[in-house]
């Protein structure tokens, strides 16, 4: 972040920056419900065509469920299945709630966030069952990829949300865990917060307030 004076809009992502995720628990999950044919390593940015076409919302859910119960054993129930994928959900911490409320208190915040319906009504309901209001009270406006039709680091999902929201670029930077989603915000125009992997939010905080 190069001039924090004129920032008056912070976007931050979600996995990796205010919830931790865990990918090992979801591939460990669907290794034990996947017929043995598809015993093999998973590796989530390897499943282009399921992760993306969900991320983009390109696939509906019935189509989702039809893909992934085919590789499930038998017996194996889509609650079951659903389970397995949004396994890699970790819980939303407590002083990460506190830090966005007073990000608030000094910028516009927004979210944005590569995600699917089910990973959405998976934290949204968990975020709400503990703290009590829903998790998009928090920000001006969320973003979700699969929503919006466009997942980071294509540029066209920073500008869908520049333009829905009516931001400045150079007034708005953008926290990512991801150095690729950063440098396509930089791409157009935005200025940028890269958190450190395998930290959160917290390890950032102080740029901004």
């Amino acid at each position: 972040m190069n001039n924090q004076k004129i920032i008056k809009n912070v976007i931050l992502d979600l996995g990796g920056v205010l919830v931790d995720i865990e990918p090992q628990n979801t591939y460990k999950a669907f290794k034990r419900i996947f017929k043995a044919e598809y015993q093999i390593d998973i590796d989530w940015e390897n499943l282009p065509e399921v992760v993306i076409a969900m991320e983009t919302g390109k696939w509906s859910k019935d189509k989702f469920k039809k893909t992934m119960l085919e590789a499930c054993k038998q017996g194996v129930s889509a609650s079951q299945m659903v389970d397995a994928w949004c396994a890699m959900l970790m819980e939303f911490r407590t002083k990460r709630v506190k830090m966005v409320e007073d990000l608030a208190e000094k910028y516009n915040v927004y979210l944005l966030s590569n995600t699917n319906v089910y990973h959405v009504n998976f934290f949204e309901k968990e975020f709400k069952n503990r703290f009590h209001f829903p998790l998009k009270r928090m920000f001006k406006k969320v973003y979700y990829s699969h929503e919006i039709g466009f997942r980071k680091p294509d540029p066209k999902a920073f500008e869908y949300v520049l333009k829905d929201a009516g931001l400045v670029p150079e007034e708005t930077v953008m926290v990512d865990d991801r150095m690729d989603n950063c440098q396509a915000a930089a791409l157009v125009g935005m200025q940028y917060i890269k958190v450190p992997d395998d930290t959160g939010l917290e390890n950032v905080i102080g740029k901004l307030l």
